[in-house]
């Protein structure tokens, strides 16, 4: 099985280089998809990647 790698929040803060508001921000807006784990939200490596190309 290959599992894709989940990030989270703090993870994706990091590497988009922004802080959590704007995070939380492009979640409640759709612009970063999310998965939920419990309580806990994460984002897929292939939505970052998603995201990266409609960046530049």
């Amino acid at each position: 099985m290959n599992a894709a790698k989940l990030y989270t929040i703090n993870e994706c803060c990091e590497l988009l280089s922004i802080g959590r508001t704007k995070m939380y921000d492009m979640m409640s807006t759709d612009m970063i998809r999310y998965i939920t784990v419990g309580a806990a939200r994460r984002i897929p490596h292939s939505e970052l990647m998603r995201f990266q190309e409609i960046r530049h």
